[in-house]
């Protein structure tokens, strides 16, 4: 069999069949209305969005409160939801909608696992199966239908019957966005006259026939090794044989590998001396002119090359997972009382299972300790080049200091909760969080106080503190000391309770009332304040960490809460963080690594930073999700990211996720949903990726010398993976000499030169489709006008609502007005214009990033050869909040985007920035308002 994927093709007819209503079928819960899928997993259709075509009815959810079969929503623009569940019927009653909403947007995450054997219908059409890999078009359906079904590889299923078949639902592949999963969307028409909205959700039997008449038998997904079925690819294992005949070869593999020579910790011998570096018995870091260096405890240059996960985990899978079971998936599970009886997970009797453990048995022909496990594998990966044991690890204390390899740990908070809304994060103005994280420390940071060997500890993984400022103002009770604290700095600022109702638009009785009302951040007011609260809330948080640590332990550093990329692009954050973190860390999931996103990450902390987690996949030679690629391509990826990452001058370690591959049928935390993806350096069958790993030694082998300067990095020959050139455009926008008519001509136009937007200029699809466009730009005191020309060879394709325009014909103008220098997430004043072109007459206007719609007078006119079109826009000051004067400099960008089917955006062409744009001011160019 060669390297592409072979699908297992089984061809039979679906019949659902709908069962008696199962009492526990649906549920409410904060998100919206919970599923229970059987083998398919959890479900849930989230509460609905509120669409608005027109100003003034935005339909952002406020405040959410659930009892029993109920559930009430509250949006920011006044209107009401209630939400009833009797038997398989969800009704949803809204009240109080404002007169601009045009819909009600549900929608549904679909897991990946349903890419295993699963199938979509739509309404009465045909079964249809998930797509192995990316299609073409992210959008897999999009038309009107009365009801979608889900159908698992066992044949189980369920139906959501939607209130009308004229709604009009979608099916979209999400890895178009790098998300391995799927989503299902219902556009509800919203009728002012009949605002009630009426689901069904049923279960049904899928009763399958083969083509012939013969009864079809439901497929089994996973074989005796735990190796997906509906796949192959080089190296996998067909016999049991094999396993055992590996033992022999991967011996003479290992034995064939020279990694070169490091002191004991994997640091750079002798470096202490020629860089002037400090033994002090533990990791540190030391910064020399402008480049950061981590030493290790014999004082030598080191650079953190680990690997996540380095132990039996993300490797085992749900059997039985809330009173479902799936053994009909699998081909082979052996007994627990038998000689796999430690491939169970101990705590959790047969119901989760790890087939690399198995395989491990099998291989070895013994059951594997923990102990064996760790020293079998760190003698792998240092043959590899890796150095250390990265976040995620349980560590076997006599083999760690046996083979004395460096390690990571996170901080010991007990069982601290979280902020409902607000992904690990707890309220550190709580005195009994404060007292507990005390006692935790004390119990159990002294143990390894004194380990030469533990390099620092990760204080979180992936908290979601953007989402303080919009969680916080809405929670409601006295028992969050968060909210107590927000009023009473609200009180110390604003004394008076008439005056907090003015500056944020409310009507609040008193300041006590405050604590059990939800917040409406509306106001450009409201807003600095909750930012301000945001700053308050980390200070204390930080603070409070740091200092109870280092009572506990002086020795070690703290490196961070491994944030993610929408987190850390936050100048208020990092500078906060960067006064009581020793390194900086960050999950940094990408192709091309931003450097200019990287150093301004730097240079808003100042501190040294981690990668601490990225991995590359390859689903056509693994079975499971990745990227399109080979697993040599995977070794390529890796070194062009460490290498270039490595010559920052601040970046002093990495850690690769994870160590070995993620269960085929999902880490058993999920349950049957969660990940299955081709992240380890080993497989199920515990056979390293060698020609990943060749790959990645080039990189691990030399990184010392790439970290000196003594040879350039590498750089793979990939569009993907190469950064695009950045900029920095000036508009120059002249003052109108008399009154501007919208009618798509520039005759009446200042003369200035149009700046053109090259269809090179491609930052969204593989190139620009034939899209180019040039523009000009001008004003007056009341509005900014924009006048763009767009070739196009589908010309006014958009068949979305205005706050979808983005996905359709049309133009984005960015658009800034405080700030200028600064980059980052986008300010509250900061506009995002979508003005989708659907033919001629006006265009679809909607602001993104705006607390409410405002006017946009348009145009739009045809090009006389149907290859084209101009749109002209008159976008009111108003709208931007400030008042024009000659000299005034904007943050400013303009994007074109192209379809060829109104339905979806095949291309993104922009003047100055990114396909970041929406969400990173950073790149947007500048404009000049001229006399």
């Amino acid at each position: 069999m060669n390297s592409k994927i072979a699908l297992i093709l089984f061809t039979v007819f679906i019949w659902l069949v709908p069962t008696a209503v199962r009492a526990d079928l649906v549920s409410l819960n904060d998100g919206g209305v919970h599923i229970d899928g059987g083998s398919m997993g959890a479900f849930t259709l989230e509460y609905p969005i509120l669409h608005s075509d027109k100003p003034g009815g935005t339909g952002k959810i406020l405040e959410k409160s659930v009892k029993g079969n109920t559930a009430t929503i509250k949006y920011d623009s006044g209107a009401t939801l209630t939400v009833q569940i009797n038997g398989s019927k969800v009704t949803y009653d809204f009240q109080n909608v404002p007169n601009e909403v045009s819909e009600a947007l549900y929608s549904m995450y679909i897991p990946f696992s349903l890419q295993q054997g699963g199938k979509w219908k739509m309404g009465d059409g045909a079964e249809t199966i998930f797509p192995l890999e990316k299609p073409p078009k992210p959008h897999i359906y999009q038309n009107h239908s009365k009801s979608f079904s889900l159908i698992n590889f066992d044949n189980t299923a369920f139906t959501i019957n939607v209130p009308d078949s004229f709604d009009y639902l979608e099916l979209t592949d999400f890895r178009e966005w790098n998300n391995s999963a799927f989503g299902f969307t219902c556009h509800v028409p919203f009728n002012h006259d009949h605002p009630n909205h009426q689901f069904t959700i049923i279960s049904s039997t899928a009763t399958a026939t083969a083509t012939g008449g013969a009864p079809a038998k439901p497929i089994t997904l996973v074989d005796e090794f735990g190796q997906i079925k509906l796949y192959d690819w080089p190296d996998k294992v067909k016999s049991e044989d094999e396993l055992k005949a590996d033992v022999k070869s991967e011996q003479d593999y290992y034995d064939s590998l020279k990694p070169p020579t490091f002191d004991k910790f994997g640091g750079l011998p002798d470096s202490g001396k020629k860089f002037d570096l400090q033994a002090t018995g533990f990791f540190h870091v030391e910064k020399k002119g402008e480049k950061w260096m981590l030493v290790d405890p014999d004082g030598n240059l080191f650079f953190h090359l680990g690997v996540c996960s380095f132990q039996p985990g993300d490797d085992f899978t749900s059997i039985r997972y809330q009173n479902q079971d799936r053994r009909k998936a699998f081909d082979w599970l052996p007994p627990r009382e038998s000689e796999f009886k430690t491939a169970y997970k101990s705590d959790m009797g047969d119901a989760v299972f790890s087939f690399h453990s198995a395989n491990m048995i099998r291989k070895y022909g013994k059951p594997i300790t923990f102990d064996d496990f760790q020293s079998i594998m760190i003698d792998r990966v240092r043959k590899w080049g890796f150095n250390s044991i990265g976040a995620f690890s349980g560590i076997a204390p006599a083999v760690i200091q046996a083979k004395s390899i460096p390690y990571v740990s996170s901080l010991p908070y007990g069982s601290l909760k979280d902020i409902p809304g607000i992904t690990n994060t707890w309220d550190p103005f709580d005195p009994a969080n404060v007292a507990q994280i005390d006692a935790e420390f004390a119990k159990n940071l002294p143990k390894h106080a004194d380990d030469p060997l533990l390099i620092g500890f990760f204080l979180t993984n992936e908290p979601l503190y953007e989402d303080i400022p919009k969680v916080v103002s809405t929670l409601k009770g006295a028992n969050w000391a968060c909210k107590r604290e927000l009023v009473q700095m609200l009180s110390d600022k604003y004394k008076t309770i008439d005056a907090f109702n003015q500056a944020w638009g409310l009507s609040a009785a008193s300041f006590d009332a405050l604590n059990d009302t939800a917040l409406n951040v509306k106001t450009k007011a409201a807003f600095q304040d909750m930012n301000d609260f945001t700053g308050k809330f980390l200070e204390t948080y930080f603070k409070l960490v740091a200092d109870t640590f280092h009572k506990y332990d002086t020795h070690h550093m703290l490196i961070g809460n491994r944030f993610q990329s929408g987190t850390i692009n936050n100048e208020q954050l990092c500078a906060i963080a960067g006064k009581y973190l020793d390194i900086m860390s960050f999950n940094y999931y990408t192709y091309a690594l931003d450097k200019d996103f990287l150093s301004r990450i730097y240079k808003w902390t100042g501190r040294p930073m981690f990668l601490s987690e990225f991995n590359y996949g390859s689903s056509k030679e693994s079975g499971l999700t990745g990227d399109n690629c080979t697993q040599q391509e995977r070794g390529l990826a890796y070194r062009n990211y460490i290498e270039q990452a490595d010559t920052l001058g601040f970046v002093v370690g990495a850690e690769w996720f994870t160590l070995l591959d993620e269960a085929s049928t999902g880490r058993w935390f999920s349950g049957f949903t969660g990940e299955r993806g081709n992240s380890g350096l080993i497989s199920v069958t515990d056979r390293p990726y060698k020609p990943m790993l060749a790959e990645m030694m080039k990189a691990n082998y030399d990184i010392y010398n790439v970290l000196e300067g003594a040879r350039p990095p590498y750089t793979f020959d990939n569009p993907r993976f190469t950064q695009a050139d950045n900029r920095k455009l000036n508009a120059q926008i002249p003052h109108a000499r008399g009154a501007i008519t919208l009618d798509g001509s520039a005759q009446n136009w200042p003369g200035t030169p149009a700046e053109v937007i090259s269809g090179k200029r491609v930052v969204i699809g593989t190139d620009s489709g034939g899209t180019e466009g040039a523009f000009k730009v001008c004003w007056d005191e009341k509005n900014l006008y924009v006048l763009v020309n767009v070739v196009d060879p589908t010309p006014m394709l958009n068949k979305q609502t205005p706050a979808n325009a983005w996905n359709g014909d049309g133009v984005e103008v960015f658009l800034g007005t405080e700030k200028i220098d600064q980059g980052g997430t986008l300010l509250f004043s900061d506009r995002h214009l979508l003005l989708g072109v659907g033919g001629a007459g006006k265009a679809l206007a909607y602001y993104g990033n705006s607390p409410q719609q405002y006017a946009c007078d348009t145009i739009i006119v045809p090009s006389g050869d149907g290859k084209g079109y101009t749109l002209e826009a008159a976008i009111p000051w108003e709208a931007l909040g400030i008042t024009p004067k000659v000299g005034a400099k904007l943050l400013f960008d303009i994007g074109i985007n192209d379809s060829t089917d109104g339905k979806l955006r095949q291309h993104q062409i922009m003047w100055n920035g990114t396909n970041r744009n929406s969400g990173d001011r950073t790149h947007w160019g500048t404009g000049t308002l001229l006399e």
